[in-house]
């Protein structure tokens, strides 16, 4: 048997390169993104680029004379290591008098469940953990309505976060399946949004582009005209999100790059960054594709589209590597809260009609999983907890002749393939709840 060596547990307590193996006789491509030989940024790098920024002044000069100051971070579904970044943006604060007891850290998680401490100390570190105040964003209830946007979407936001006249966010820039790329916007939209304008935001104002994209996936990488990202920055600037500071990621989720400054300068310059980085070479008509889930290990299903989309239609099998152990995530707005109801924008996610077998491999196993697709579609779907087992499966479907791609983190990529126009569309399966 050959071998492959895939990240695995980026949250746990030892993430590491795991091998998993497959049959010498199988016909294996590993697709790197891009810029996977990106060389990793050093602290001083890291440094450089904050007293560096883009389009707006330095932490510590924005900082000077203000009373209270929130740092917003990205949750455990991204993989971003936040803290790398917070000693230096502690050092600006500092820099311009500003008190410890005038700091605090909000988890800007959206419409995902909240974490328990161990996640967050992972996250932001556990000196940062013990020495200021960590929150994670509520969406319920005590958010502040700062009007509507040009689109016409709501605009509520955490009233913690708008009664601080200082604030700054650290999150990842990746691709995204309907934001064509995440950013510093999004760090406010959903970010410490309130429910109700995630809903109008996800659910009401963009339906129909999203529904246009045909599919979960038909966004990926698809930034420019989409009016998701724009109406994200007018929430980023009415809740006036002093500074923002994105970081383009490797394979591993390492630091490779860092946008920092004025948030529509930052975005920009990022998401350009992030095209030519994260872009995956065409990859079509394998008998089995593997995609591994690394930096969104937690929303696993994402890794998953890279392997539908590049196995043939004559009884291809995709298999999606979702070995995260804080599992995969709760979602207010889009997840399922019991078999018979779930958040307000509910919906399963079908399996596209020519994937004979879809494969949800995780140690971790979790039978809520099942949830997630049309019921329609379980009967060409396998939730197995051992390798050996997948390995068997893949054997008995495809014996010991087959051509296979390997994404080593499908969940922060994206690939240059025409559409597929038999994809459904998510709209097909919505559930009414």
């Amino acid at each position: 048997m050959s071998q492959v060596k895939l990240m695995k547990d980026e949250w746990g307590d030892g993430p590491h390169e795991a091998d998993y193996y497959l049959p010498d006789s199988w016909d294996v491509t590993v697709y790197h993104i891009a810029g996977y030989q990106r060389p990793v940024m050093t602290q001083a790098q890291i440094k450089d680029a904050l007293n560096h920024p883009l389009g707006s002044p330095c932490i510590s000069e924005l900082a000077r004379g203000k009373k209270k100051v929130c740092i917003l971070f990205d949750d455990v579904t991204r993989g971003t290591p936040v803290y790398q970044v917070i000693p230096h943006v502690l050092a600006e604060l500092k820099e311009a008098g500003i008190q410890d007891k005038a700091i605090e850290f909000i988890c800007a998680l959206g419409a995902h469940q909240a974490w328990d401490r161990s996640l967050l100390a992972k996250k932001i570190g556990e000196d940062v953990m013990a020495k200021y105040p960590v929150y994670n964003h509520f969406p319920f209830m005590n958010c502040t309505s700062l009007g509507k946007t040009s689109f016409g979407t709501k605009v509520e936001i955490s009233s913690e976060v708008m009664s601080c006249d200082l604030k700054i966010s650290i999150g990842g820039i990746s691709p995204h399946p309907q934001y064509g790329f995440s950013g510093g916007a999004k760090m406010i939209m959903p970010g410490v949004s309130s429910y109700d304008s995630m809903y109008e935001h996800h659910g009401v104002t963009h339906q129909a582009w999203f529904e246009a994209g045909r599919g979960a996936g038909g966004r990926m990488g698809s930034y420019d005209g989409n009016p998701m990202p724009a109406d994200a920055l007018e929430f980023a600037r009415m809740a006036e999100l002093d500074f923002s500071i994105s970081c383009l990621l490797s394979e591993k989720s390492e630091i490779v790059g860092i946008f920092a400054g004025e948030v529509e300068a930052s975005d920009k310059e990022g998401v350009e960054a992030a095209k030519k980085h994260y872009v995956v070479s065409p990859a079509r008509d394998n008998d089995i594709s593997i995609s591994n889930a690394v930096c969104k290990a937690a929303e696993a299903y994402i890794a998953s589209l890279s392997a539908w989309f590049t196995i043939k239609h004559d009884n291809g099998t995709a298999v999606t590597l979702a070995n995260s152990h804080a599992g995969q995530v709760a979602h207010y707005l889009q997840g399922s809260w019991g078999k018979s109801f779930g958040g307000r924008n509910l919906r399963t996610q079908p399996v596209p009609p020519w994937v004979a077998h879809h494969v949800f491999y995780s140690e971790f196993p979790e039978a809520r999983n099942w949830d997630r697709w049309a019921e329609k579609d379980h009967c060409r779907i396998l939730l197995p907890s051992n390798w050996a087992e997948v390995i068997a499966k893949l054997i008995e479907w495809h014996g010991l002749k087959a051509k296979v791609a390997v994404f080593p983190d499908g969940t922060n990529q994206y690939l240059q393939q025409p559409e597929r126009k038999d994809t459904p569309t998510r709209s097909e399966e919505r559930l009414k709840v």
